[in-house]
């Protein structure tokens, strides 16, 4: 069953890099970002889907924002980032009494750096800094041996963002300059 809703936030995140519109492709990583904390649940990795579940928060304060045509405040960010140190430090250390993986404060920091990269309206911008955290997630799941789906589809999306970056920013840009 993990597999069958990792599959389906993989869909979700890899339709989410084709649109141009930021409105959208907030709304498909949140849609996304629920079945992948469905995922981790059934996985029992517990910080991992409060990460995730403060993903869903995350972007739909910036599609909020987003809406309202405005910047996301600093000040929102790294509430946001607090809040996922925060989750690190009561699930690891409090509810499973120090049962943490070192490799998670490699998922924490991806976790900040979604919430930074988000947050930023210029959508090619935001393309090119997306590809941190995704490498981050990457080692994560690789690191704490979640299953390879979650690997892999983690490394799809940085795959589809390349692609989309080199679609969109970069051949783009080349037939501007050739016009």
């Amino acid at each position: 069953m993990s597999f069958i809703l990792s599959t389906a936030a993989l869909a979700m995140y890899s339709l989410s890099y084709f649109f141009n519109n930021k409105k959208s492709y907030l709304i498909l990583q949140v849609v996304g970002n629920v079945f992948l904390s469905l995922s981790y649940l059934m996985m029992g990795a517990y910080f991992t889907m409060v990460s995730v579940v403060i993903g869903i928060g995350r972007g739909l304060i910036c599609y909020r924002y987003e809406k309202l045509n405005r910047e996301v405040p600093f000040f929102v960010i790294t509430a946001l980032c607090f809040v996922t140190v925060f989750n690190y430090i009561v699930i690891n250390y409090v509810i499973l009494s120090g049962a943490a993986s070192p490799w998670d404060i490699l998922y924490m920091i991806a976790s900040c750096m979604y919430a930074i990269s988000f947050a930023i309206r210029n959508i090619k911008l935001m393309r090119y800094v997306v590809l941190i955290p995704h490498m981050c997630a990457i080692a994560y799941n690789l690191l704490v041996n979640a299953p390879i789906s979650s690997a892999i589809s983690y490394g799809i999306e940085f795959a589809i963002t390349i692609v989309v970056i080199v679609k969109f920013h970069i051949q783009e840009k080349r037939k501007v300059t050739e016009q």
